[in-house]
């Protein structure tokens, strides 16, 4: 990493539950305009580590920074307002409201945009123009999360955290989505994607970071995370080839 200052930065952050321990001691940085990614097995910390950063869950100690601005204490609404936005693992769009309806929130704080965010995400997401009025729960699992997606762009992030977006997703429908992210990445957007498809994650990112049981493990470039030995036999098996295809 260079010494440009970060867009976002987590220093020494400790969460727990209870007397739980499920984050210790984490630090990353995202570096404006990149694509992070946060990888590890299931009950690692990833989840609860992007909560703590969006602000859905107190950290015990440590802190959270937006542009150099500390916001650990800051209520999430408030950290939206100030362009840090996630979208929740498992999606959680409100079934019973209509697609455009469930857009409509995500632009909660930006009401005088709202026809021209919706006229974007529609252009970027004609599947759900196509299904503006119909209810979010009558969507497929891609489209839902494509949904999830639109509904945070129309937040205006200038930080996408992306929590297991691929999560219960055909192949098919992995492909459109990390092509949704890459390209949101490429518009400008800065992402920091917590991801248990490593390969994906690490293939789409810039640097990388490998948790486990709440610590951050290994970090580096990603394309060099996608060689390391112990990454390729505990994430993504041992008959990876890491060379480009």
């Amino acid at each position: 990493m260079t010494a440009e200052t970060p867009l976002l930065e987590v220093d020494g952050l400790h969460v727990a539950y209870g007397g739980i321990e499920a984050v210790r001691g984490l630090s990353l940085r995202v570096l404006r305009g990149s694509l992070v990614t946060l990888i590890g097995a299931n009950g690692a910390g990833k989840s609860t580590t992007l909560a703590a950063i969006s602000g859905l869950v107190r950290p015990r100690a440590g802190r959270v920074l937006l542009d150099g601005e500390d916001v650990t204490r800051w209520r999430s609404t408030r950290r939206v307002a100030a362009g840090l936005v996630q979208v929740p693992e498992g999606r959680e769009v409100l079934a019973t409201m209509t697609v455009e309806e469930n857009l409509s929130l995500g632009a909660w704080h930006q009401r005088a945009h709202l026809a021209s965010g919706l006229e974007e995400v529609f252009a970027r997401f004609p599947v759900l123009a196509e299904r503006r009025r119909l209810s979010a729960g009558s969507l497929s699992g891609g489209e839902q999360q494509m949904l999830a997606i639109a509904r945070a762009l129309l937040a205006r992030p200038r930080v996408l955290l992306l929590d297991e977006p691929s999560m219960g997703l055909a192949p098919l429908l992995v492909d459109e989505v990390f092509k949704v992210i890459e390209t949101i990445r490429a518009e400008g957007t800065t992402v920091l994607l917590v991801e248990q498809n490593a390969h994906r994650a690490l293939s789409a990112a810039d640097h990388g970071y490998v948790m486990e049981t709440g610590e951050i493990v290994l970090e580096g470039p990603a394309a060099e995370l996608l060689a390391n030995t112990r990454v390729i036999e505990a994430y993504l098996g041992e008959g990876f080839d890491p060379r480009p295809e």
